[in-house]
């Protein structure tokens, strides 16, 4: 009799705990949709590269009465120059000045929190930095960059309940949260330009806010507390790649055909922006992610209808080998095509290889700059 109440007891321990790691998991999500509303930082970039330009933060972002302001780094191969941005409120009126090298301006009012920075008044300098193409945003209620070092990473790309509503990924992706083998973060979904529902003005009096309360469920309960959560919005999450030798990235999550696609591309472009010539490599694990009917609108990321209705996992999908031809074709057709001709000026070549079953691709990318690099998009 005693065996049994010992076996009884065990159990109740077992399902309470696991009440109390879900339990702490949704304290843990919700808290860091709380955080990242309060975060806020000046980011500066450029959006083509026709020649090597290097934007590098040399500060936080910092908050005074009435402004905020951060400074930057500005490279361009022969010569680096300092690059400080103000926002100031001016008779309820909010006014960037761009300060360049200590004497050259771009200056404006500021009517989007991301644009195009007004023209520098130096015609010689702008060109020499090509300061046209560079693009600012005042970002709040913005998860910050999360660094990559050299290394082997799983991201789970909102393992949510609404995308996953076939509950096919909770067990593969809590095996690959608990392989001490990768560094995990899981990405949580929010809705886009969130941040602009914070009042500038009211942030710079100091006055506190609240905005309206996000949550998107989650079956996963296996989550240790020191897995870094970031909020995402599809996907739209910075990154600071700092490998130097080799980086290594699995997805799990959904859904392939928009929010990984995505991150992705975040990845991808915080690399071409840095100076790193790491291998990267991307690994698919088909078996470990969902996908949506529709993908990105105007690429044809799509699956039939009929093939989602009876499951949704990668894997199942790509077993209608008349779609995934069609489906791979236009994926890899982006990133060899559209994607670097971005960054022509940050690389010699890129060998861009695309592999999966059925499909795989290995090309060579010219561009203009002095790195040669290797890229690697593969699905297991």
């Amino acid at each position: 009799m005693w065996v049994n109440k010992l076996i009884l007891s065990i159990l109740i321990s077992q399902v309470l705990a696991l009440s109390l790691c879900a339990q702490d998991f949704t304290t843990q999500m919700k808290e860091a949709y709380l955080a990242t509303d309060k975060n806020y930082d000046i980011d500066c970039r450029y959006a083509f590269n026709k020649k090597f330009k290097l934007i590098t933060p040399s500060s936080e972002t910092i908050k005074g009465f009435d402004f905020i302001q951060r400074n930057f780094l500005l490279e361009d191969g022969t010569r680096t120059v300092n690059m400080s941005f103000t926002l100031r409120e001016i008779n309820n009126k909010f006014e960037y000045t761009i300060l360049f090298d200590d004497k050259f301006i771009s200056q404006n009012r500021l009517a989007k929190r991301e644009f195009y920075i007004s023209p520098v008044r130096d015609l010689e300098f702008s060109k020499e930095f090509e300061t046209s193409q560079i693009v600012c945003g005042v970002n709040f209620a913005y998860a910050y960059p999360h660094s990559l070092n050299d290394g082997h990473y799983h991201i789970s790309v909102h393992p949510h309940k609404i995308y996953d509503w076939q509950s096919l990924l909770k067990k593969q992706i809590e095996s690959y949260l608990s392989n001490i083998n990768y560094q995990s973060l899981i990405l949580l979904e929010t809705g886009n330009y969130r941040g602009n529902l914070v009042n500038i003005s009211a942030f710079l009096k100091g006055d506190d806010y609240q905005l309206p309360q996000v949550f998107y469920a989650s079956e996963l309960d296996q989550v240790s507390t020191a897995t870094p959560i970031i909020v995402s919005p599809a996907g739209h999450n910075r990154y600071d790649v700092k490998a130097q030798t080799e980086l290594n990235i699995t997805f799990s999550g959904g859904n392939h055909n928009y929010c990984i696609w995505n991150n992705t591309r975040e990845i991808l472009e915080s690399f071409m922006r840095s100076n790193s010539s790491a291998k990267v490599t991307v690994y698919y694990d088909t078996k470990s992610i969902v996908a949506q009917t529709r993908g990105i609108e105007g690429f044809k990321f799509n699956f039939p209808q009929s093939d989602i209705n009876r499951s949704n996992l990668l894997v199942n999908l790509f077993a209608n080998k008349k779609n995934t031809l069609t489906y791979h074709s236009n994926y890899h057709r982006y990133f060899k095509g559209i994607f670097f001709k971005e960054f022509l000026g940050m690389f010699k070549t890129v060998k861009l290889t695309y592999q999966a079953v059925d499909y795989s691709s290995s090309d060579i990318i010219q561009g203009q700059g002095e790195r040669e690099l290797e890229i690697n998009l593969i699905y297991l």
